[in-house]
């Protein structure tokens, strides 16, 4: 065997490998009694008929085609072995050169090649927000309003009642083949004047302010054109038609906030209690907030000074994995992923292109960043910490609903990977307090990568073009 290596700028190499003509020969023999098992061919038993039998019945170039096919997956193994090639991807027979003597062209993309450069010299602040007196008050007052008791009124909404209602959208111009129905008629209710509800600006900012003096029954239009800069790019710009009937109008009576409300809420004696609660999950959500800042940046400053080498293949398959995400995304809100694109206006090319493939690299690249890093850093799973993944899973397993109970296989299988998934959250959580702890200084460098988790923060939160969805904020963990 014969190689002719030839590298490529995308990260892969052409392989032209060059056989003895007697090799094929071999193969060709092999495969006659291959077909001749699986082909009937009269006046013999399978297998038995002579090879110029099978080769007159089949035919020379389904004879070769096997041949090659056999040869092939015999002989690509050692060629990536005598070649020292290490793929990232499955190569693929790009051309045959000859028949006599052998000769083939092979596409081999090579595995993503990561050099982190000086990363040790980066240095981030990291400096999470403290949590004001006020931001616990205001959460009081949501939980406050939470547990309010409604009674209906005969009267028009003024500020502070809760006004329910239903209401649809529509686009006043839409475009060729575009959808009009923006917003299905769906219920919404709202507190009026109240600067604490997640769902003050939904549908859009101020819209609440329109039910001040309304009262059950009453129906009414508004038209409202959204800017620019709006979150869901398929309203960009576009004006709305907004029909809205209020459905009922009910006056809230506050709870007193007392120790008997802290005991309402959960397992707390007092009101402090509750507040103390209140202020450790705002802290937590303020930490995961400059978490992700920090770990934003940080990939930045990585990404531009490493090299990173990968196939288009690698790319690619990133780039399907985010697109069944996103559609399944978008079925949860039933919607179809061609309606999506009507109603963003674009085709699934330049969907693809523009808004998914800057996504998957960004995420490609990190993942790639990481895994060197982990290298480099020596950061592995412990005992510890892969005992505490099992136990995680047992927890995570006892907490899922089943429509059905698993066949054993089936148990075994979601087992698994409820494991692999547990192990590489740890894993991966280790990898970014190293990485913190290198960024802010804290580390020293002849130190050992640290062991032990911290809080658990995502690092990445693109997600694609979704509709944009109210928010929900719980009650704070009892303790």
């Amino acid at each position: 065997m014969k190689l002719e290596i030839q590298p490529r700028d995308d990260h892969q190499v052409n392989v032209i490998a060059e056989f003895e003509t007697e090799l094929l020969e071999q193969f060709k023999r092999r495969s006659a009694r291959k077909i001749a098992e699986k082909t009937r061919i009269p006046g013999f038993r399978p297998g038995k008929a002579p090879y110029d039998v099978v080769r007159r019945v089949v035919g020379e170039e389904a004879l070769i085609e096997q041949a090659i096919e056999d040869l092939i997956d015999e002989y690509y193994p050692k060629i990536l072995e005598e070649a020292s090639l290490k793929p990232g991807a499955a190569g693929n027979l790009e051309k045959i050169l000859s028949l006599d003597p052998p000769k083939f062209s092979f596409l081999v993309p090579l595995e993503p090649e990561v050099d982190l450069g000086n990363y040790k010299d980066i240095r981030l602040e990291y400096s999470p927000q403290a949590v004001e007196e006020q931001e616990v008050t205001d959460f009081l007052k949501r939980l406050q309003t939470n547990y309010a008791t409604a009674e209906p009124v005969d009267r028009p909404a003024q500020e502070g009642d809760l006004v329910y209602i239903k209401f649809s959208g529509k686009l006043t111009h839409p475009a060729e083949g575009e959808d009009e129905m923006v917003f299905p008629e769906r219920p919404a209710q709202f507190i009026l004047g109240s600067d604490l509800m997640e769902n003050r600006s939904f549908p859009f900012p101020g819209f609440s302010e329109n039910l001040t003096g309304k009262k059950e029954g009453d129906a009414f239009t508004l038209t409202y054109t959204f800017p620019q800069d709006e979150k869901d790019e398929a309203l960009r710009g576009k004006e709305v038609e907004f029909q809205v009937t209020v459905q009922s109008v009910k006056s809230l009576i506050l709870p007193e906030l007392n120790d008997e409300f802290a005991q309402t809420i959960g397992q707390f004696e007092t009101l402090e209690d509750l507040k103390k609660a209140i202020r450790e999950q705002l802290e937590n959500a303020k930490k995961e907030e400059a978490d992700e800042t920090f770990f934003n940046q940080l990939f930045e400053r990585l990404q531009a000074q490493a090299t990173i080498k990968y196939p288009p293949q690698v790319l690619e398959h990133e780039i399907e994995h985010l697109l069944e995400d996103f559609q399944h995304d978008l079925s949860r809100q039933g919607m179809e992923l061609d309606t999506y694109l009507k109603m963003v206006n674009k085709d699934r090319e330049t969907f693809i292109r523009e808004e998914l493939e800057p996504i998957a690299r960004r995420r490609l690249e990190r993942s790639l960043i990481m895994e060197k890093f982990a290298d480099v850093e020596q950061i592995k799973i412990d005992e510890t910490n892969y005992q505490q993944a099992i136990q995680d899973s047992l927890r995570d397993l006892q907490s899922m609903p089943m429509d059905k109970k698993p066949t054993k296989a089936e148990q075994n299988q979601l087992t698994q990977e409820v494991l692999i998934y547990n192990i590489n959250r740890r894993l991966n959580q280790m990898i970014l307090n190293r990485m913190k702890a290198i960024a802010t200084g804290q580390a020293l460098e002849e130190q050992p990568a640290e062991q032990g988790l911290a809080s658990e923060s995502s690092t990445e939160s693109d997600s694609g073009n979704e509709p944009v969805q109210e928010e929900n904020q719980d009650a704070p963990a009892e303790e």
